[in-house]
């Protein structure tokens, strides 16, 4: 009897270090390109989602996180996943690959924390036009969007905006993004638009060439442009994500169960890299004003002025790529019609 039991504890030996090994073998590494510094929440999200996915599939499907844009600059990589060249990105989408992806930038879509939050869920309007549109790209599959932070201008010392929530003339250059639709939306609201590179805006803010920039939210202005900043419109309707798009060549490797576990994982986290971008918007904020740095906000009328002029203005501009039914449907789902 000790001879049949040592012999069947034996095999059940070997079959566990076969199984052991077979799983082993079967982990993969994969590469998530972010071209966000080390350590910004919106990375920290991203690196929790991939323990996460790690965790939920017994280690096979293991994501190791490049930062700082070790693997290239954003529109690099996103070439580099459509081909399969690399795994995964975090994707600031621009319309160099789909003209529709200036939806996403588009001012009035949502005005503050709640409505943008409800926005990204995976189940609204703008979520599902994204993950359609992504599929235009060839090779890359949509998971969701992480919310980074809600965009305002930075208005350069001896810069005075006496009145910023209408559409008088501003008599300020104002560097925009290079995104139609949102520069439609500041013109619109009197500001004179200027085209600089991001690298030249501290220095033109500093030397009187640029009045005021409108790229950055409260983390960035605190952190890159503290010294020359005298004022901060919070202009609360145009919002900033990270997209995580994954290689079709990779993603058609999964079974149902493994794209579950990623759509789940991405989904926890989404919830809480928008409580850090609440955290880290309010915490900014803060810093400014103890940095002397005057803190513009609009009242709800005021805002939904500003939203007004969003969809008189800025929407039809980019309807022409999108159609009109989307901005209704967003418009529907979030009771803002």
């Amino acid at each position: 009897m000790k001879k049949c039991n040592v012999f069947f504890m034996v095999i059940a030996i070997c079959l566990a270090a076969v199984f052991a090994l077979n799983g082993a073998a079967e982990a993969t590494t994969y590469r998530l390109a972010s071209h966000y510094q080390a350590g910004y929440f919106v990375n920290n999200g991203f690196r929790r989602m991939a323990e996460r996915i790690k965790k939920d599939t017994n280690g096979k499907v293991d994501i190791q996180l490049y930062e700082s844009g070790q693997l290239g600059g954003y529109e690099q990589v996103f070439q580099e996943v459509m081909r399969g060249t690399i795994d995964m990105q975090a994707n600031f989408a621009t319309s160099r690959f789909n003209k529709k992806f200036e939806i996403g930038f588009t001012p009035g879509l949502a005005s503050g924390y709640d409505q943008i939050e409800k926005l990204l869920n995976r189940n609204s309007p703008f979520c599902k036009f994204m993950e359609s549109a992504y599929k235009e790209c060839d090779g890359v599959v949509y998971i969701g969007s992480f919310l980074d932070t809600i965009a305002g201008c930075s208005i350069a010392k001896g810069t005075n905006i006496k009145n910023p929530f209408d559409t008088s003339n501003k008599n300020c250059q104002l560097r925009v993004v290079s995104i139609n639709s949102a520069r439609k939306y500041y013109s619109a609201l009197g500001y004179q638009l200027v085209t600089i590179p991001y690298a030249e805006v501290f220095t033109s803010m500093q030397t009187g060439i640029l009045g005021g920039d409108s790229g950055s939210g409260p983390e960035g202005v605190y952190l890159t442009f503290k010294d020359v900043v005298g004022s901060y419109i919070e202009y609360q309707n145009l919002f900033f994500t990270l997209d995580f798009v994954i290689s079709k060549n990779v993603w058609d490797t999964f079974d149902d169960k493994t794209k579950k576990i990623i759509y789940n994982a991405f989904d926890a986290e989404a919830i809480n890299v928008a409580k850090d971008s609440r955290t880290s918007y309010k915490e900014y904020i803060d810093l400014m004003k103890k940095a002397n740095i005057k803190i513009v906000t609009p009242n709800k009328e005021q805002l939904a002025f500003m939203d007004g002029v969003a969809r008189k203005e800025a929407w039809p501009v980019c309807e022409k790529y999108t159609g009109k039914k989307i901005f209704e449907d967003i418009s529907e789902y979030l009771s803002k019609k």
